[in-house]
């Protein structure tokens, strides 16, 4: 990586409805804490400042106090409201985005996406296996990839899929299933029942 590369900071995408989960998965319980905390912690000890992005309606709930919020000024997008937001805080750095629903995620997998950063690319990402294809909420995104995300909104592709139509640098992931999105009681009942892998390096 070039030396003069831009600064990089991190954004948990927690402002989802979690309509099939019934619960605001930003709450969920894993090892005694809120996954919206865990997420937040890893993400400031790898790319500080951590945001967090939010609906309005979710700023004055206990788990999000003293983090940084970002609300969304966009509803009913999807996690492209959260990426918007991040770059609305700070269009001249990259992001790394990451969805509150991977609680399998750990930190050393986020370090190896982090190493294999191609700034001259208009993300980096884990090539997810079950679907060939970029991993969209567990990304870096460069500062260049902003119009392609402002032009998605503008004609109504309101997803992150758009980094399939550019250039992306992928890495394969050292242990695919930690990308597995929670998503509805079922799978959190067993997430939460197996025990999760220490979030930290060792």
């Amino acid at each position: 990586m070039a030396d003069d590369q831009m600064a990089i900071r991190s954004v948990v995408l927690a402002g989802g409805l979690s309509t099939r989960m019934g619960r605001d998965k930003a709450l969920l319980i894993y090892d005694g804490e809120p996954q919206v905390r865990r997420v937040a912690g890893m993400l400031s000890r790898l790319a500080p400042p951590a945001y967090v992005s939010i609906r309005a309606t979710q700023a004055k709930l206990p788990a999000f106090s003293g983090l940084r919020l970002l609300p969304d000024h966009d509803s009913d997008i999807g996690p492209l409201a959260g990426v918007l937001s991040a770059f609305r805080e700070d269009d001249s750095c990259a992001w790394l985005v990451v969805a509150v629903d991977m609680p399998f995620l750990t930190e050393t997998s986020l370090r190896l996406l982090l190493q294999h950063r191609d700034p001259d690319a208009f993300a980096t990402a884990f090539r997810n296996p079950d679907i060939d294809a970029p991993e969209p909420v567990c990304a870096i995104y460069e500062p260049r990839i902003l119009p392609v995300l402002l032009g998605a909104k503008a004609r109504g592709r309101y997803t992150l899929k758009v980094l399939r139509d550019v250039r992306v640098r992928l890495v394969e992931p050292a242990h695919p299933q930690e990308l597995a999105n929670i998503n509805d009681p079922d799978e959190y009942s067993r997430a939460a029942s197996r025990g999760l892998p220490p979030s930290t390096s060792s």
